[in-house]
């Protein structure tokens, strides 16, 4: 099946934070835990309000009759007062926004040394990834992000964080998407000897759940729900947009382990490809 609104990210000009670091510690270890963590906090916080309960806090500006907006504003609030965490931003904002209150040294200079940008685009933060000039993009940013050289699809773990560049184009003008690993594991999808599959675990703000919300009690969908789908197996069931966890589905070359291409869901059929869809893979480093 195929969604008929595509996921979107387009580009951002400003995060609003109510911001709580934690220390980091010496450079050059992969550090992502507290990424992790803090994205964790926030969707758990707010999914304890249900569907529509945290539709006014939790949404992805311009999806589902909210109204767009270039800033965004992402707050972490009190342990246990739900309503008191808010998630109004699009994929790129949402990761901006965890770096900053994960990590002392996620400052706006950081940003605007190592992307040129206070709050990058997923566009501005792919370009950035995959600059590896002598003195580029990526030497910037080196202190604090580490891209591992063989990019290989099994190789990614949780607290990785994955740029997606939308040469295709996309519905609303997205640039491309940004997601942070949550698990990874095998899953064989297209039965082709040359290609191995993953189904990787990810958190992310979209507007568009991973997999299509079919209320069928033998959709491969339920095995993979998207926490921004309301309703059962058999029952009516709806999407919602903003900050949650969902499963994408990669495909590596077998010979290489890197990636040629990925489906945004289980039960969803369109492949795009890294030529249309190139995606870059980094790890958090302290």
């Amino acid at each position: 099946m195929r969604k008929l609104i595509a996921p979107l990210c387009a580009a951002s000009t400003a995060v609003v934070l109510a911001v709580m670091p934690t220390t980091a510690q010496a450079a050059g270890i992969e550090d992502g835990a507290p990424l992790v963590a803090a994205q964790n906090e926030i969707i758990d916080e707010l999914a304890t309000l249900g569907w529509p309960g945290q539709d006014p806090e939790n949404f992805y500006p311009g999806a589902l009759d909210h109204p767009n907006a270039d800033a965004a504003t992402v707050v972490w609030g009190t342990p246990g007062n739900p309503s008191t965490y808010q998630v109004e931003a699009k994929c790129a904002q949402f990761l901006t926004a965890s770096l900053k209150h994960a990590y002392t040294w996620a400052t706006d200079a950081w940003f605007t040394s190592g992307t040129g940008f206070r709050s990058p685009s997923s566009e501005q933060y792919y370009e950035a990834f995959t600059d590896t000039s002598a003195d580029g993009a990526l030497e910037d940013m080196s202190d604090h992000i580490s891209r591992p050289s063989a990019q290989r699809v099994s190789d990614l773990h949780a607290g990785s964080v994955i740029a997606v560049k939308y040469l295709d184009g996309s519905e609303g003008g997205a640039t491309g998407h940004m997601m942070v690993v949550q698990s990874v594991a095998p899953f064989e999808r297209d039965g082709n000897s040359a290609t191995k599959e993953y189904a990787v675990r990810v958190a992310d703000s979209t507007s568009a759940p991973h997999g299509v919300a079919f209320s069928s009690r033998t959709s491969p969908h339920w095995a993979f729900k998207d926490s921004r789908v309301e309703g059962s197996p058999g029952l009516t069931t709806k999407e919602w947009s903003g900050a949650g966890r969902g499963t994408i589905f990669i495909q590596a070359d077998t010979t290489t382990g890197k990636p040629t291409g990925h489906w945004w869901g289980r039960n969803e059929a369109a492949f795009n490809t890294v030529a249309n869809r190139p995606m870059v893979f980094v790890d958090i480093t302290r």
